[in-house]
């Protein structure tokens, strides 16, 4: 996509905890308009770098530019500029809809701007028949609903959310995935940390993050195209026998009635073998085996 503005740009952010680097010297841009995500497993730094890229942490290193201001050296201005939504919906659950929206809605304008902020909110992530009803009545997918409705009343120019679907249904997370992206349309940019592979497919462009590093920067496609070039993906029948020791073999796991595998460019391809694309989960196991390879050196 046109780069157009760049509402964030990290450079060679990094962040220390005693002698751990869960941070490690990221970098990359996110433009306006794009859902880009975060992608990675548990323990990988992403929430870390979300804090630190939301003004909630101190870097230790590097700086990054969020709606025009240092998180390194005007972590408050940026605060005002952005919206944050955790994986926990965060919400009063006595209080209802509306007063929820009200309370967050207060904390960035003030007057009549607030009502109006809230009418807003309301209308634009279909909440307007739930406004009375108590938080705490709501089911799972609503409370993230109305979670992600308090981060952007105040309709900032950036979004950080991290995990936001974590522990709904599939259909509460394409609800909540259809309201980002109606809010990227009108021009906001949204960053979004998760470890759904199907999720990483949804975003404009994907960084993975592993070891508190940046392993890999692209659109979805381009980052299966890299896959690609550098492996070979085939199917078997799921009955079929396959030597793992085989040379060239990366890898074999069985999935519904099919045996899938890896090999190297040149391996010898089993009889039988239909040959298939990578998927984003490829890109994700074989880019952290790569990369905890390059660790062992």
């Amino acid at each position: 996509m046109s780069a157009g503005q760049v509402p964030v740009t990290v450079t060679g952010l990094e962040r220390r905890f005693g002698r751990l680097l869960a941070v490690a010297g990221v970098s990359f841009e996110v433009y306006e308009g794009e859902v880009f995500g975060l992608l990675g497993p548990n323990g990988a730094g992403k929430t870390t770098l979300v804090r630190m890229l939301s003004g909630v942490l101190a870097p230790s290193g590097g700086d990054a530019r969020v709606a025009g201001f240092s998180v390194a050296y005007e972590a408050e201005r940026v605060k005002e500029r952005i919206g944050y939504a955790t994986q926990e919906a965060s919400v009063y659950p006595f209080l209802t809809v509306r007063e929820n929206l009200e309370f967050r809605a207060a904390l960035y304008l003030e007057g009549r701007a607030v009502a109006a902020a809230v009418d807003d909110a309301l209308a634009r992530f279909g909440l307007e028949e739930a406004a009375l009803q108590r938080a705490g009545e709501l089911s799972g997918g609503w409370r993230q609903r109305l979670s992600l409705a308090q981060a952007l009343v105040h309709r900032p120019p950036v979004a950080f959310l991290d995990e936001p679907t974590t522990g709904l249904d599939p259909l509460a997370r394409r609800t909540v995935w259809d309201l980002v992206y109606a809010e990227a349309e009108r021009g906001m940019s949204a960053v979004v940390t998760t470890h759904y592979m199907d999720e990483a497919e949804r975003c404009h462009r994907v960084g993975l993050v592993y070891r508190g590093r940046l392993v890999a920067l692209g659109a979805p496609g381009e980052l299966k195209e890299a896959a690609r070039k550098s492996y070979r993906f085939y199917r078997l029948p799921a009955g079929a026998a396959v030597r793992r020791d085989l040379g060239g073999m990366v890898d074999a796991w069985r999935r519904g009635g099919v045996l899938r595998i890896v090999l190297e460019p040149g391996a010898p391809i089993p009889e039988g073998a239909t040959e298939e694309e990578p998927t984003m989960e490829d890109v994700f196991v074989l880019k952290i085996r790569e990369e905890d390879r390059r660790a062992l050196v």
